[in-house]
């Protein structure tokens, strides 16, 4: 016969979670309004929610929420947009305590952060004509498992408009950026740049559509410091107000950040020392979710 004691971590969860009911709770208020032209014209609204729960002999949880607020006027658009991701992975260690046929086993369970990425930015849009505009961006981002403690780039630059039907949209933008940063454990730095981004939206069918954007980025103080953030993704409407999203997500960096390593020396034995090790170039992020519009 045996026993099972549970022991485990306490879990983060009730942030994020906090963060969707207040944003729930927030687009849900919003009042509808006739459309009108000006400065009290109204704001539409989008939220994506992603959720993965694995439980059993190993346990998994993943989170996203994306929101987006526009607001268009007859020349002017802008656009606000909020992402979190986070992730954790819990481990389990069993122990036995008894006799071989009396004993009591004893799980001991600790959840750890295995991915978390958060992002904040607004876009500003002035059409000069019916093919060109001016845009302004201000963004915030941070990655823990990137090592990017902090980044905020602000850009300014113009945009043309190539295809703009109801069911083909391709628009691409030119800027310079200034960007500020700071990787874990390293000095902040900021730079001028420049950023190229082009983004293909495409009405497959009356309830389904394709939508592509990608982003380049290259600082001009070192330009072998450059970096794409490449996302494509599928949509299927399942009523008017409530859309199935799969999406594929590729963010590059040609400098990753370096994150600090143990050194041991030949034997094995722990020397007390840190080296500098490059992180991957590449992070893959595959999302299934579920789109609300307001």
């Amino acid at each position: 016969m045996f026993k099972r004691i549970l022991r485990s971590a306490p879990s983060a969860w009730a942030v994020a979670l906090g963060l969707l009911v207040l944003s729930a709770l927030g687009l849900a208020q919003t009042p509808e309004k006739a459309e009108t032209k000006g400065l009290l014209g109204p704001w539409k609204a989008t939220a994506e929610l992603g959720y993965v729960l694995s439980s059993g002999n190993s346990s998994t949880s993943t989170f996203s929420l994306a929101t987006t607020l526009k607001r268009a006027w007859e020349k002017d658009a802008l656009t606000v947009k909020a992402y979190v991701l986070t992730s954790r992975a819990t481990d389990i260690t069993r122990t036995a305590q008894g006799t071989e046929t009396d004993f009591t086993v004893i799980e001991e369970k600790m959840s750890r952060l295995v991915a978390e990425n958060f992002a904040f930015s607004g876009h500003y849009d002035h059409r000069l004509s019916q093919k060109v505009l001016l845009q302004s961006s201000l963004g915030w981002d941070s990655n823990r498992f990137a090592g990017l403690a902090g980044r905020v780039v602000l850009t300014a630059g113009t945009g043309y408009a190539w295809v703009e039907t109801k069911r083909t949209i391709f628009k691409t933008d030119g800027a310079f950026t200034y960007t500020w940063r700071q990787y874990y454990d390293q000095d902040p730095t900021s730079f001028l740049g420049f950023r190229a981004l082009a983004k293909f939206e495409q009405k497959i069918l009356e309830s389904s559509g394709f939508v592509s954007e990608f982003i380049f980025d290259d600082n001009l103080k070192k330009m072998a410091d450059w970096r794409y953030d490449w996302t494509s993704a599928v949509t299927a409407s399942i009523t008017k107000t409530l859309l199935l999203k799969a999406s594929l997500r590729l963010v590059y960096s040609n400098v990753p950040a370096d994150e600090a390593v143990a050194l041991f020396d030949p034997l094995g034995n722990p020397t007390g020392l840190t080296v500098p090790v490059p992180l991957k170039h590449l992070d893959t992020y595959i999302t299934t979710s579920f789109v609300v519009n307001f």
